[in-house]
């Protein structure tokens, strides 16, 4: 009897010692904190002179009925686009951006009863040529214009291969991204670890746009100036720091 309570006290005894241990240990094996980090971001730019144009041009034709006026745009369309395609331009890059017949009402303050009535349809034709060497639009623009194209909506620039140019923004990111990292540690006394992670995307450029109107058209070959295009880049990098 004596033996088994000596056993029961050795038994609790070492439990509370096994307990003991475990809760001084728990610190040394729970994890480590994380090491201090230090998130930038940079922004860089790319620009270079675009080597595309995108002109919107089209007819507009009108006639006493929907018939004669669709035959009538049809007429003066068919001559723009075999005068768009003579000048080399390939039929991939021209497409048809807008077709609209409606209806022509005459002006009701000239009738006794002020109402209108229908007196006649327009036609409106639209298309979109990309062209790959602007040089050539403004010659091409007189020519479309003297084969009967009436209206340009307008004309728009692009980059053909715009890869170098994005990843040269991102480059630049990065590079300012780094430049301001650098700055901040030495200014807080740290110095910069490993990199932790990394990431860039480019915001694009906004299209340079110029409108271009009839009375804009003159004998002589019309000019056209492309301007440059801008792309930018953002990116962010997460450093660990320590202490110098």
């Amino acid at each position: 009897m004596q033996l088994m309570k000596s056993s029961g006290r050795v038994m609790r005894t070492s439990l509370l010692a096994s307990a003991m241990i475990g809760a001084l240990l728990a610190p040394a094996l729970a994890d480590p904190p994380p090491p201090p980090m230090l998130t930038v971001t940079g922004e860089g730019s790319a620009s270079a002179a675009p080597d595309i144009a995108i002109v919107s041009l089209g007819v507009v034709s009108e006639a006493a009925s929907a018939q004669d006026a669709l035959a009538a745009n049809a007429k003066d369309m068919n001559a723009v686009v075999d005068t768009i395609t003579g000048t080399g331009i390939e039929k991939k890059d021209v497409a048809t951006s807008g077709l609209f017949v409606e209806p022509v009402y005459s002006d009701p303050s000239k009738d006794p009863n002020g109402q209108s009535k229908i007196i006649g349809y327009r036609v409106s034709n639209q298309v979109t040529v990309r062209i790959r060497d602007i040089e050539k639009s403004g010659p091409l623009l007189d020519k479309v214009i003297a084969a009967g194209a009436n209206r340009v909506n307008g004309i728009s620039f692009e980059i053909g291969k715009s890869e170098a140019l994005r990843d040269a923004a991102i480059k630049a990111a990065i590079a300012e991204a780094r430049r301001r990292a650098e700055l901040m540690a030495e200014a807080a006394g740290v110095k910069l670890g490993p990199i932790q992670s990394i990431s860039a995307n480019d915001g694009g450029g906004p299209p340079v746009f110029r409108a271009m109107a009839m009375k804009d058209m003159a004998p002589q070959a019309s000019p056209v100036m492309g301007g440059t295009q801008e792309i930018t880049a953002n990116a962010t990098i997460v450093y660990t720091i320590a202490p110098r």
